[in-house]
């Protein structure tokens, strides 16, 4: 929303803010008190609401839900339009509003939309003159972004950006006004309104007449499943910054180009035993990381610690929290050439609690420490805006000599550019609009051309290679240089101090210090054919998102229509025709008809098997889904199997069901309900343990079982739940585990397979008190598929990659029979691709099943060794999971 529309609303928002008005009708004094710094002796414009007199009680006493958050962010920007502008910029798939607040001293303000278009200007070196850059350097303010809440449990933060929002709007002392005078700051004060409204109104539903209760065993302290800490589909938004699947992630990264601040922190919570984390970070740093932006940790954790010194509160830097990962929320800003941060509060859980050293730490405290450390933070901000400022554009010219020059070597030292050919099930536009979503340049190639000495980026040795015309190449030459490289290059290398350290750790019996994946190159994500050049490749650049698509509604086919496998745009396509009762086949073996060939695992629908309305529904659904469609004239092929032959089978109408509920996995599961809903589009139904022991399986066809463990699993459906499972599969269901959701598959005791994890695999199983095996880290490795299996229809390569994370593995049964292993990790010298692996990783998962498919009685069980809808970044493997979800009964 624009100021403009903030003045249209304000009637309503006088009535809305009635009731709270009522509670606390006393008007705002110039001596009020800062409920999160009191008596800090800051005279504050009484025109300007206090947090209390919006909200009905001081800041810190209770969570804020997000309508009430609203209410005051917009009831500041109206009183102090001099200062503050509010716009909303998306909304949740919840529909609630995602804010950002602009503020700047009165001068700034008038002039916001310059210092926005300098800012912008600031972002491309290649643009600017020396004179043009230093001008810009001197007058520019600092851009600083802070972020609070992006997890929805870590909720100190929501209430501390208040309570900076007033201080900016309010204060009139001369410490606010230098701040408003060098800086522009931009508020996101509520990163996840979906999961933060959860925790807040679950800790209401158990907050007691004496508020939260502090023993740390009460359930005021754990949230209800699946957890607050999610979005709507249970996503960690901190880790979708370059993936984007949110809507609220979407809006922030759009913030971040528009604006390209030089200062970001994300204020987080962790756990309730610590104290207060800043930068600079813990061992392994990513290499891509600039190095001013870098050496700017040292300035702000100074301001930071002399805050908290002032206090007598205690702090700590390096020992957790590495920059290794690019995806978190002071990753990317880091990548663009910010200073990014990340501080961690200790959490107050459900507003109270006693720590193990009998301290109570309450919400108001946390709040407090995290405005204590945004302050500081924006001090600093000012204090060296010139040095900001300079470090920002250095680091952006800097992404483009080093990759001139050749880099700092990670992976392919000598790596310039990426070249990408389109011609991949539309997976190629997918990731080419994905890298412009995030500020990278794309370039097309506007004729065929010969790749003299390319090296491909997960398959096949360096040679010369073909790419034909409209091939993406993205060159790393650009001002968002150092974050193409972090998501393109093949490997993203670990300081060899830092592996030293791991090593000797473990020799300890320490646990590894890896906080998130080590391998991510969006080519194996996507399961794209790529290829690294040494050099610039002649190309033009895209100014518009590529988008795959159909080519419009098929011409009508009096016989009938096909359409390949293997893209989501078809997938999405088979599940909308069988949601619109339209009867669907699928043709096991590749064939050529009308001049058209078509690959083994293509859909046929036939005219005179539909009803007369078949011809409107398919151009429609085509259409909606982007998918190419092909009319058909005759049954008669060409080449392969006719298409009325026997071989050719009826694909069913899945009526899926998911596991949810208590103990069961909630991440895996909304990670599988986001894909249903935004990828394949096509419904389900999720249902708990107790659902499935009272029979409610007979109602559907499917069941997808989110990655959760085996132990879990036998609590969440006790020995009535497992018989039933076992009785529909028998009876024709088909069962689909996820990641660990297999090892409970894999037990003697589920009944349901041959399959077995190793005796290794968990403790239970092996020696008592014997050390497990060390997880791999998510590293990327190497599986090779069965190309006749119907659960790879549509995947064209023999291997592909997928991620590997965690420890357990799986054996091969002896009496393996032909279409059961469908894909299996190769063998040891080949199977890691990217990433960290133990001496005896390669050894271990080496030829073990992936991807394991068996019948039982009339039904199926598929399980998948890892999840392969993780965090939707793994799209090239969504096509299995689909083809499992719709396929899986017709073989």
């Amino acid at each position: 929303m624009t100021q403009g529309s903030l003045r249209a609303r304000r009637p309503a928002l006088t009535v809305l803010a009635t009731t709270a008005a009522l509670a606390a009708s006393a008007p705002a004094l110039a001596n009020a008190q800062h409920a999160l710094a009191p008596n800090d002796g800051v005279a504050y414009d009484p025109a300007v609401p206090t947090p209390q007199s919006v909200l009905g009680y001081p800041l810190g006493e209770r969570f804020t839900p997000h309508h009430l958050l609203a209410r005051y962010v917009e009831r500041v920007a109206l009183a102090a339009p001099g200062r503050v502008r509010l716009d909303t910029v998306g909304r949740t798939f919840e529909g609630r509003e995602v804010l950002r607040v602009v503020v700047a001293s009165e001068t700034n303000r008038r002039r916001l939309d310059e210092i926005q278009a300098d800012a912008r200007r600031m972002q491309d070196p290649r643009l600017l003159s020396a004179a043009d850059r230093a001008a810009l350097e001197k007058r520019l303010p600092a851009i600083v972004w802070l972020g609070f809440t992006v997890h929805g449990n870590e909720a100190s933060g929501a209430e501390a950006g208040m309570g900076v929002l007033y201080r900016l709007a309010a204060g009139r002392d001369a410490e606010t006004r230098a701040i408003l005078d060098s800086t522009v700051v931009l508020l996101d004060p509520l990163q996840n309104p979906d999961g933060h409204e959860r925790h807040a109104q679950d800790v209401m539903r158990k907050r007691s007449a004496f508020g939260a209760p502090v023993d740390p065993a009460a359930t005021i302290h754990s949230g209800s499943w699946p957890g607050p800490r999610g979005s709507h589909y249970y996503f960690d938004l901190n880790r979708d910054w370059y993936t984007q699947s949110h809507p609220e992630t979407r809006a922030r990264v759009a913030t971040m180009l528009a604006w390209m601040p030089h200062v970001a922190a994300d204020l987080h919570e962790m756990g309730t035993n610590s104290t207060y984390y800043f930068p600079p970070p813990a061992d392994p740093v990513h290499k891509m990381m600039p190095p001013l932006a870098v050496n700017g940790w040292n300035a702000f954790a100074a301001g930071n610690a002399a805050a908290f010194d002032a206090k007598g509160w205690a702090y700590f830097r390096r020992e957790r929290y590495d920059e290794f990962y690019p995806g978190f929320g002071e990753s990317w800003p880091l990548l663009a050439g910010a200073v990014g941060m990340t501080y961690e509060q200790a959490s107050s859980a459900g507003g109270a609690i006693r720590r193990t050293d009998g301290t109570i730490l309450t919400l108001t405290d946390a709040a407090s420490h995290h405005y204590a450390a945004a302050w500081a933070t924006l001090k600093t901000a000012a204090a060296t805006r010139a040095a900001r400022v300079h470090d920002f554009a250095e680091s952006r010219l800097s992404a483009i000599t080093d990759a001139v020059r050749g880099g700092v070597g990670t992976g392919l030292t000598t790596i310039r550019s990426v070249v990408i050919p389109r011609d991949q099930q539309g997976r190629a536009d997918s990731l080419a609009a994905q890298l412009m979503a995030n500020g990278i340049e794309v370039r097309q190639t506007r004729a065929a051309t010969t790749l003299a000495d390319a090296t491909p980026l997960w398959s096949g040795g360096p040679g010369a290679v073909s790419v034909p015309v409209g091939a993406y190449v993205v060159d790393l030459a650009q001002p968002q240089g150092r974050m193409a490289r972090a998501l393109l290059e093949p490997e993203a290398v670990l300081d060899s101090s830092f592996v030293k350290e791991e090593f000797e750790s473990r020799r300890t019996g320490q646990l590894d210090r890896f906080y998130d994946v080590t391998a991510w190159a969006l080519p194996y994500t996507w399961r794209v054919r790529a290829w690294a050049t040494r050099g610039p490749v002649a190309s033009e650049v895209v100014t518009v998102a590529p988008r795959f698509a159909g080519e419009g509604a098929p011409a009508r086919g009096s016989y009938g229509y096909a359409f390949a496998p293997g893209s989501e745009a078809s997938l999405r396509l088979l599940g909308a025709l069988l949601a619109d009762s339209v009867r669907v086949w699928f043709a096991p073996n590749a064939f050529s008809v009308g001049g058209a060939r078509f690959p083994r695992g293509a859909f046929l629908v036939r005219s005179a098997a539909n009803d007369s309305g078949v011809h409107a529904k398919v151009a429609r659904r085509a259409q909606e889904a982007g998918a190419q469609v092909a009319p058909l004239s005759t049954g008669l092929v060409t080449t392969g199997t006719d298409l009325g032959s026997g071989s050719v089978v009826p694909v069913r109408t899945p009526r899926v069901a998911m596991l949810a509920g208590d103990g069961v996995g909630g991440q895996s599961f909304g990670w599988a309900w986001y894909a249903f809903d935004q990828r394949l589009r096509y419904p389900t139904t999720p249902i708990d343990g107790g659902a499935v022991s009272g029979g409610a399986l007979s109602r559907f066809d499917v069941l997808v079982v989110p990655s959760t463990s085996a132990g879990a699993l036998d609590r969440v459906l006790g020995d009535a739940g497992r018989e039933r499972v076992q009785q529909w599969v028998r009876a024709g269901g088909v069962l689909i585990t996820l990641d660990e959701a297999t090892a409970w598959l894999a037990t003697e005791r589920t009944g349901l397979s041959r399959l077995r994890a190793r005796r290794d695999s968990t403790r239970a199983d092996g020696e008592p008190g014997a050390p497990l095996p060390p997880r791999i880290p998510g590293a990327a490795v190497r599986v090779l598929g069965d190309s006749l299996s119907p659960l790879l229809a549509g995947v064209e390569d023999r291997e592909f990659p997928v991620l590997a994370n965690g420890a357990t593995v799986y054996t091969v049964p002896r009496d393996v029979r032909p279409g059961e292993l469908v894909a299996r990790h190769a063998p040891a010298a080949r199977v890691r691709i990217a990433g960290f692996f133990w001496p005896e990783s390669a050894a271990r998962i080496g030829g073990a099943p992936w991807l394991w498919t068996e019948r039982v009685g009339q039904g199926r069980v598929i399980g998948f060794a890892g999840d392969p809808n993780m965090r939707d970044q793994w799209r090239g493997l969504l096509p299995l999971f689909g083809n499992a979800v719709f396929l899986g009964s017709t073989f």
